[in-house]
């Protein structure tokens, strides 16, 4: 890798299905470049030059159809520049790119061989045709996926580091994904949190509408236009008959209380002695969809990240959120006044955001026993929260507060736990952690794709693999699980 380096890419693609070519490169920390390029049947061969450290892509031929061969989509670094996006086969150490072997530093801690990289993780085809195919081995289950619709009745408009939002399509495309679960019928959906936005909250400051009677309800104490907002939302996903497993993030606190969100997403919260509601669970597959003979059983183990929270918590009575008060103030400078912002802090101390939250003991305890319980039973698991657990797999200003306590839980039983999947950083992210081998994934946000993009994804589970299915925007990949025959926990 050099400054003058010459990229040449040259993909045949004959006169098949429509596909999506994604190609990213990180030229300097901080500075992360990428395009995309939708090309159509018509075109027999695509070339494709890049050049380092300014971007110029141009391809031959082009499609006949000028409306059929565009560009989908340009990423415009905002004020807080996305991480490079990890993907399985590529590392970045300091700016530098470097490729790995399939499950890089894992892999070289265990002093195994390295994986052939041939199945490049940069590609991801559209719905109609994934660059991640099923093999003529069907997998066991099968479930979808998707984070941050963050729906609200309002025109589009922008995150306050200037990434365009496309709230009114965000609905449509939860819908699109919903039929497509429903056609592919899919074991349970994963939705990891952020149904609704916070603007919901003030629609009008934001340029929707609320009518005459709808203002007369809420003044007599009817439902708020959140509690609209994400009806709209379940029902559009309600095409999808089978299990929803919902997390909940920090928008959805901006417009509803624990007990709503009990009821509209049916989270089963533990009121634990402090009198706070909490809702960590668990679901278990146990009916495998292709394999019948399959032994495996694959639990979701679902982690509440706003246990400890400034967040509908009440400021006189709750020790949940007086813990939050006092993490705050030891930790970031701008809090109360400016509790959402990072400004002056350093490293992963951006965490301490007044939108993000933390994981309290009892939970910490749950999490323990569940994945003892699964190692006895002889159960695989997947992790799910709104917020990343892995620093390597996301912006800091968008971990857990103590993401340290439940990675430590997580590497002693990494020969049970598959992967770590969540939401919140809108961009994605993904890292294997080198110490456990245990794969963590952000998925990308449907908010931030426009029409007529949807983004969301269907996971595969193989005796050996997990196969991400990306559709829109989400980047598909293949995750092997080598590391579930060597533990290295002792819990």
């Amino acid at each position: 890798y050099h400054w003058n380096s010459l990229l040449f890419v040259e993909l045949n693609i004959g006169n098949s299905e429509l596909g999506l070519l994604r190609i990213s490169l990180e030229a300097e920390a901080g500075n992360w470049n990428r395009k995309v390029l939708q090309f159509s049947p018509g075109m027999q061969s695509l070339r494709l030059f890049v050049i380092i450290p300014a971007i110029y892509a141009f391809a031959l031929p082009m499609s006949s159809s000028p409306s059929r061969s565009r560009v989908m989509d340009t990423l415009v670094n905002g004020k807080h520049s996305p991480p490079p996006r990890r993907t399985s086969s590529l590392a970045y150490d300091n700016g530098s790119l470097e490729k790995y072997s399939k499950v890089d530093l894992w892999r070289q801690r265990q002093n195994l061989p390295p994986i052939s990289t041939a199945v490049t993780t940069t590609t991801a085809l559209s719905s109609s045709s994934s660059s991640i195919q099923k093999n003529e081995n069907e997998p066991i289950f099968t479930f979808g996926v998707l984070t941050d619709i963050q729906y609200a009745p309002i025109p589009d408009g922008h995150s306050y580091a200037g990434n365009p939002r496309y709230y009114r399509h965000a609905k449509k495309a939860a819908e699109h994904a919903a039929i497509h679960f429903q056609e592919e019928q899919v074991q349970c959906v994963v939705n990891l949190g952020d149904i609704v936005d916070g603007k919901c909250a003030a629609v009008e400051k934001w340029g929707g509408v609320v009518s005459d009677s709808k203002r007369a309800e809420i003044a007599e104490g009817g439902s708020p236009v959140g509690h609209d907002a994400i009806d709209d939302v379940l029902k559009s996903l309600s095409i999808y008959t089978g299990r929803i497993l919902h997390t909940y993030g920090n928008h959805e606190l901006y417009n509803l209380s624990r007990w709503d969100l009990s009821n509209k997403l049916s989270i089963p919260f533990t009121l634990e002695p402090t009198n706070d509601l909490v809702g960590y669970y668990d679901h278990l597959l146990h009916k495998q969809q292709n394999q019948p003979s399959s032994p495996m059983k694959l639990r979701f183990l679902v982690l509440d990240s706003y246990d400890i929270c400034l967040l509908d918590r009440c400021p006189d009575t709750s020790p949940k959120r007086q813990l939050a008060h006092e993490l705050m103030l030891k930790n970031n400078p701008n809090y109360p006044k400016e509790h959402n912002s990072p400004q002056g802090l350093e490293g992963l101390s951006k965490r301490f955001v007044g939108f993000n939250g933390g994981v309290d003991k009892p939970q910490l305890e749950w999490l323990e026993q569940s994945l003892r319980m699964a190692r006895e039973n002889d159960e695989k698991v997947i992790l799910c929260s709104h917020q990343p657990i892995h620093p390597g797999s996301t912006y800091p200003t968008c971990l857990i507060w103590n993401y340290d306590e439940i990675l430590e839980i997580v590497r002693k039983y990494n020969e049970v736990v598959m992967a770590s999947f969540s939401g919140h950083a809108h961009k994605g992210g993904y890292v294997r952690d080198e110490v456990s081998g245990v794969h963590f994934r952000t998925f990308e946000a449907v908010l931030e794709s426009p029409d007529p993009i949807r983004t969301y994804a269907m996971v595969d589970v193989f005796e050996n693999r997990l196969n991400v299915r990306g559709e829109g925007d989400c980047v598909s990949d293949i995750y092997d699980l080598d590391h579930l025959n060597i533990g290295v926990g002792n819990g």
